[in-house]
């Protein structure tokens, strides 16, 4: 029985160890993207919530894929439920296929 309870801590230490140290804030890169539209940039407070954003890259056998950059990247935008969606389709259609600095 104590094994188990070892093997147990263990996997839960493990876990919590692997966890990022800040999550992605999928309202925060709304706020932040929604500025870029409207011209500004939102300083080095969203350089953070814009690099979550398009650090999402999807590629097949080694190629970019935008419909599926886009696609996923409008899917951790839809994250945030307090946000028009309007906003978020707008973001995603001028951003979702963008690949920037990579």
């Amino acid at each position: 029985m104590n094994t188990v309870k070892i093997i147990a801590v263990a996997l839960g230490l493990t876990l919590i160890s692997a966890m990022p140290a800040q999550a992605k804030d999928p309202c925060k890169a709304v706020l932040c993207l929604a500025g870029m539209l409207t011209g500004n940039d939102g300083g080095s407070e969203c350089k953070s919530a814009i690099n979550d954003y398009f650090s999402i890259v999807k590629f097949k056998k080694g190629k970019f894929k935008k419909s599926a950059t886009k696609e996923a990247r409008g899917a951790f935008l839809q994250q945030c439920t307090s946000e028009d969606e309007g906003w978020i389709n707008k973001i995603n259609s001028a951003y979702g296929t963008v690949r920037k600095g990579f």
